[in-house]
């Protein structure tokens, strides 16, 4: 499925998560660097931390999918002895040489960092977009420079670089009418970087604790009336820009932090609010285009109750939901008529294999049918942790499976 969108040349994908920004603090095993594994055909190439689920793999080739062959995957062994897998490849000089004697034309990060883009030049290889605008643009001030200039309604805010700064930009937020103001990482990764505050109490707190290594921060007021969010994907390309999915974002009770997506969006009920984000959004993939930074771009979307609509950060990189949406691509003829929805889950300390013996009637076994498939589950056996998603005909489907799932794994438990 990937290969609708990039070129039929040698392309090595190294799906790092931990390139992205704010994951330092995060478990290093934590990598989900298979969530591309599904989608990999015959000609690709891979670089991975631990080896692949032998029964996981024969599970999705029974369905078609993982066809990359087992010689063109390489393998970092000492990955959690550096901050990304990439970094491990990079001081592996024997790994590099291997990947190098395959003649790779195109590397396929998760995000183009500059160690990816160096890895590229070492493997004689290239990326679609550059690091250094990728590094910019992904920066939520930045972001929110370029679509105020582009027209689009744009929530009070301001980017700060000391305390004083911070507290001054918190009181005038609250006098502009907002009770809560949310305090924001510029680079983070599913909202692990955002609070919000109430107090400057709470604040300072919030600073001391959270931010003490950051050079400057962004405080926006916090818009209490959202209905629902939105994220809106394309692929950009120099002649070419296309739509890839609109899902709607699951939040945790902290109102912030990404749960995972479900599909199709609400935004399908009005066809105004659609029209206005698609318009938006290709504003902004425009803008991309314009600047040669080509590839996968997820836009997010707050829509309040009286459906206004503000977007709050671009992710100019894969996107979680991006996987779920090219997999549903692969295992049904028209992704359009379907339902999904993607769910993690915790502690429930099972191989897949195990799993599967006991799950078998709700997991997807064949193409076009309703049930549970595994997007991430390398940690399952490992941290109880792993990442699905639900597939069906309806909402009310997705949600008996979902919970006819939880339910099994509560009873193994």
């Amino acid at each position: 499925m990937l290969n609708k969108f990039l070129s039929s040349e040698k392309k090595l994908y190294i799906n790092d998560r931990h390139e992205e920004a704010d994951t330092d603090k995060e478990d290093r095993r934590k990598l989900y660097d298979k969530r591309i594994l599904p989608l990999l055909k015959e000609n690709d190439y891979a670089v991975f931390g631990d080896p692949i689920d032998n029964f996981l793999w024969d599970y999705y080739k029974n369905l078609g999918l993982a066809r990359i062959n087992s010689e063109n995957i390489f393998y970092a062994p000492d990955y959690l002895n550096y901050p990304s897998l990439t970094k491990a490849v990079l001081n592996n000089d024997s790994l590099i040489n291997k990947i190098k004697q395959k003649k790779i034309s195109q590397l396929v990060p998760y995000i183009e960092s500059y160690d990816s883009q160096f890895l590229a030049q070492k493997i004689n290889s290239r990326v679609i977009r550059e690091a250094s605008f990728l590094d910019w643009i992904n920066n939520k001030s930045n972001y929110r420079q370029v679509i105020k200039n582009i027209g689009f309604p744009c929530i009070s805010g301001l980017t700060v670089s000391s305390l004083d700064d911070t507290k001054r930009a918190f009181r005038f937020l609250k006098e502009q009418g907002f009770k809560e103001i949310i305090l924001k990482r510029e680079r983070s990764v599913a909202g692990f970087g955002d609070f919000i505050l109430n107090t400057e109490k709470e604040l300072e707190e919030r600073v001391k604790k959270s931010f003490s290594d950051s050079k400057s921060l962004l405080l926006e007021g916090f818009i209490p009336d959202v209905e629902f969010t939105s994220n809106v994907q394309y692929w950009v390309e120099a002649k070419k820009i296309i739509p890839v999915l609109i899902s709607d974002q699951i939040l945790a009770k902290d109102r912030v932090s990404y749960q995972g997506s479900i599909f199709p969006s609400r935004l399908n009920r009005s066809l105004r609010l659609l029209e206005k984000i698609r318009s938006l959004s290709l504003d902004f993939c425009n803008y991309l285009q314009k600047q040669k930074c080509y590839g996968f771009v997820g836009i997010d979307y707050i829509i309040t109750k009286e459906k206004k609509i503000y977007s709050t950060e671009a992710n100019v990189r894969f996107n979680a939901s991006t996987f779920n949406a090219l997999i549903a691509d692969c295992l049904f003829k028209s992704s359009d008529d379907i339902f999904w929805k993607s769910f993690s889950i915790n502690n429930c300390f099972l191989s897949f294999e195990d799993m599967f013996n006991s799950f078998s009637d709700i997991l997807i076994t064949e193409k076009g049918q309703s049930g549970i498939f595994p997007i991430g589950v390398d940690l399952l056996q490992l941290l109880g942790e792993g990442q699905f998603m639900v597939v069906g005909k309806n909402f009310k489907e997705i949600n008996i499976l979902e919970k006819k799932f939880k339910k099994k794994i509560q009873n193994e438990k």
